[in-house]
């Protein structure tokens, strides 16, 4: 048996969805001296970059992703993911408790990968079971 990476709670990733990406991640290498890995994207016919971005060469610090393709609906703002045990349980509690869903990522099996709310108050984060 594997052991986890993360622990249930923790925040483990975060990502500025932005219609800027391509500027941003300039501002953020040139401010906090990341560094970045451009990660294939594709909208219909037309590929683009998303970036994940390192503090080194191995140790990650975030994402910046277009808002465009699957992030189109994301609103453009950081969003931290927090690890969960159970994805499809945490979204109806959440929505039980007033929250709304906002976006959803499904696996090939058609069960979700993570998912990103707003919280009673308008705040939005993310959840997924995270390895």
């Amino acid at each position: 048996m594997s052991e986890k990476k993360y622990k249930v709670g923790q925040i483990v990733w975060a990502d500025l969805t932005t219609n800027q990406a391509d500027s941003l991640k300039e501002f953020y290498k040139d401010v906090l001296g990341w560094k970045e890995f451009p990660v294939a994207m594709k909208d219909g016919e037309e590929s683009y970059n998303d970036y994940a971005m390192l503090i080194d060469e191995k140790e990650p610090a975030g994402g910046i992703c277009n808002q465009r393709g699957v992030n189109a609906d994301i609103p453009p703002q950081w969003i931290m993911y927090v690890c969960v045990e159970d994805v499809d349980a945490t979204l109806k509690t959440a929505m039980e408790k007033g929250g709304k869903l906002i976006h959803e990522s499904k696996k090939s099996d058609g069960t979700l990968n993570y998912v990103i709310v707003q919280d009673p108050a308008g705040a939005v984060f993310g959840f997924g079971k995270f390895q």
